[in-house]
């Protein structure tokens, strides 16, 4: 949460910069920052349509306690306006609609029932790991994910991911769409 919002300030926060379609940075607790446009949360996860050198690079669901600040200052209205200048806002409200933040276990459940395959960043035993495939199962405190390498080869062994491990989940971005074509 902001360090220097209340949880209902800082939740207000939040929605306002929705309501505004805001470009914003947001700042992690591990001195990262995703840039975007806040589009939905809850109290559990912030979706945000991740952006890089103007354009909308996927779907980041970042777990809401991970959240230290959100940025919305002259720089980032600056690229608000190129951004609508350039017609480059255009968000799948179908897929925002589809997506349910109530808690983990329905979040992966949405995103499994949309058909997409998805890139989860995690932590285990202080290791970084990081997964990227379709959603086997998923029940209430993990998921398990059909992981693949970078030469397209699915593991012979998915991953289990404790709900409790997750750092990012990404979806519905190039990397994991264009490389589920080339699976072997």
């Amino acid at each position: 949460m902001g360090k220097k919002y209340s949880e209902k300030e800082f939740k207000k926060l939040i929605k306002k910069h929705i309501s505004n379609t805001d470009f914003v940075k947001v700042y992690l607790d591990n001195d990262s920052a995703v840039f975007g446009f806040l589009v939905k949360f809850s109290d559990d996860f912030v979706m945000i349509e991740e952006s890089s050198d103007f354009a909308l690079m996927g779907i980041k669901i970042i777990p809401y306690d991970r959240i230290t600040s959100i940025r919305n200052n002259v720089y980032d209205k600056v690229s608000k306006a190129i951004y609508m200048d350039e017609n480059l806002i255009q968000f799948d409200h179908k897929i925002i609609d589809k997506t349910n933040l109530e808690n983990a276990e329905s979040l992966f459940k949405s995103i499994k029932k949309q058909d997409y395959h998805c890139i989860v960043e995690s932590k285990k035993n202080k290791k970084d790991l990081f997964s990227i495939g379709e959603i086997l199962e998923v029940n209430e405190k993990s998921v398990v994910i059909n992981n693949y390498d970078a030469t397209g080869r699915i593991h012979k062994k998915p991953d289990k991911i404790s709900f409790k491990n997750i750092d990012l989940i990404n979806f519905n971005d190039n990397y994991s769409k264009v490389f589920r074509k080339y699976l072997k």
